[in-house]
C-alpha cells in the first residue's frame, strides 16, 4: 500500500450534527405522546427523529476505524496493538463519565423525587456488566439506557480484530470476504440486544467501504472503488426489502444513503471545513464522546427538576430545553477538556514513543 491522506475533517461536523440530534431527542424523553405548546411541539417534530443520529455514528466509526487500520498497517501493527488503541480510546472516558453519572445521580435524587438504589447497580454482576459493557450478555439492566450503543461499538471493535487477525495470519482478501458476507448476512438477523453488534455491522461496513472507496479512487482503482459503492447500495436496498417484506425494521438505507452522501462530499471537505459559520459543529464533534456519555445524565435532572413547576404545555418548556443543552454542552466540554483530552493526547503520545511491536 501507498501512503495516502485518510482524514476527513468534516466527519467531526457529521458528529456534531449527530451528538445534537441525539441529545435534543432524549431531551423530550417521555414527552412524545404528550400535547405541547404548539411552539415546543415545533421543536418535538425535529427532535422526533433524533435516534437516527446514532446511525450516523455508526457509518461515521466505520470509516474512522478504517482509517486507524490502514495507519497501523505502515507501522506493521498487530492485532494486539489495534485493540489496545481502542481499549485506551473508549473505555477510561467511559469509566470516568460512569462514575459522575452514579454521583449525579446521588446528589439529585431527592431534589427529583426519585429513589437513589432504584437504579444503582447493587448486584456484582449488574456491576461487572455496567463496567465492561457486556450488559445484555450478562441480561443486567444499562445504568444509563444510552450506553447501548457503546456495547455495538466495542461489538464492531472485537470482529475488527478478529478480521486483522484473519489479514495477518491467512489472506487479505479472505479477511475482506468474510467482512462483506457478514455485512450482508446482518440485514437478516432478527433484532435481540446481544446481537446487536452483529445486527449493526453492516452499518459500519458502509463507513468502513466509504474508506476504502476513496482510497481506491485516489489510487485511480476504478473497479474496486465501484465494487464499494455498489455493496453500499446493495446493503441499502436489502435493508428496505427487510422492512417492507418482513417487517423487520432496521436503518440500513438511511446508513448507505448517508455512506454515499459523505463519498460524494469528500472533493468538498477542505472547502466546507473552512466555512467560518458551521465552525461550531466541528467544535461540538470534537467533543462529541464526552456530550454522548454525558448528555443523558446532565439534561435529564434539569428537564425532571424543571418540569416539576413548569406545565407541559408552556412556552417556558422551550426555555428550559434550551437551559438542559446549555447545561449538557458545557460540562461535556469541561469533561473534554479535563479528561478525554488528556487521555487522548496520552495514548497518542504512548504509541509515538513506544516501539510498535
Amino acid at each position: 500500500m501507498t501512503a495516502w491522506n485518510p482524514q476527513y475533517k468534516t466527519l467531526d461536523h457529521w458528529r456534531g450534527i449527530a451528538a445534537l440530534w441525539v441529545m435534543i431527542f432524549h431531551g423530550f424523553g417521555t414527552t412524545f405522546n404528550k400535547p405541547l405548546h404548539p411552539l415546543v411541539e415545533l421543536l418535538k417534530s425535529v427532535a422526533a427523529p433524533g435516534w437516527l443520529g446514532v446511525h450516523l455514528f455508526f457509518v461515521i466509526s466505520g470509516y474512522c476505524i478504517a482509517a486507524s487500520v490502514y495507519r497501523l498497517s505502515f507501522k506493521n501493527a498487530s492485532t494486539w496493538n489495534f485493540i489496545k488503541s481502542r481499549f485506551w480510546r473508549l473505555m477510561p472516558t467511559y469509566w470516568l463519565a460512569l462514575i459522575i453519572t452514579i454521583i449525579l445521580n446521588l446528589v439529585s435524587s431527592p431534589f427529583n423525587q426519585t429513589n437513589f438504589l432504584n437504579s444503582f447497580p447493587l448486584s456484582l454482576q449488574s456491576w461487572v456488566g455496567n463496567l465492561f459493557l457486556i450488559q445484555p450478555y450478562l441480561n443486567v439492566p444499562f445504568y444509563v439506557v444510552v450506553y447501548w450503543s457503546l456495547v455495538v461499538e466495542l461489538g464492531f471493535y472485537i470482529i475488527i480484530a478478529i478480521l486483522l487477525l484473519i489479514r495477518n495470519t491467512i489472506n487479505q482478501n479472505l479477511s475482506f470476504f468474510i467482512a462483506i458476507i457478514l455485512g450482508l448476512y446482518s440485514v437478516f438477523i432478527p433484532a435481540d440486544p446481544r446481537l446487536a453488534l452483529f445486527k449493526y455491522w453492516s452499518e459500519f461496513l458502509c463507513g468502513s467501504l466509504v474508506f476504502i472507496a476513496l482510497w481506491a479512487s485516489n489510487k485511480n482503482h476504478i473497479y474496486q472503488r465501484n465494487l464499494c459503492l455498489i455493496v453500499i447500495i446493495i446493503l441499502g436496498g436489502l435493508g428496505q426489502y427487510m422492512n417492507f417484506a418482513h417487517h423487520q425494521v432496521n436503518q440500513i438505507l438511511f446508513s448507505s444513503i448517508f455512506s454515499i452522501i459523505i463519498y460524494f462530499l469528500y472533493k468538498l471537505d477542505k472547502h466546507i471545513d473552512s466555512l467560518k459559520f458551521i465552525k461550531w459543529l466541528k467544535f461540538i464533534g470534537v467533543m462529541s464522546y464526552p456530550l454522548y456519555l454525558l448528555h443523558a445524565p446532565l439534561q435529564g435532572r434539569v428537564i425532571n427538576l424543571g418540569s416539576r413547576f413548569i406545565p407541559l404545555d408552556s412556552p417556558m418548556m422551550l426555555l428550559l430545553q434550551i437551559i438542559g443543552w446549555a447545561i449538557a454542552i458545557s460540562f461535556s466540554f469541561m469533561f473534554y477538556r479535563l479528561v478525554e483530552k488528556p487521555l487522548n493526547d496520552w495514548r497518542h503520545q504512548r504509541t509515538i514513543t513506544k516501539p510498535v511491536t
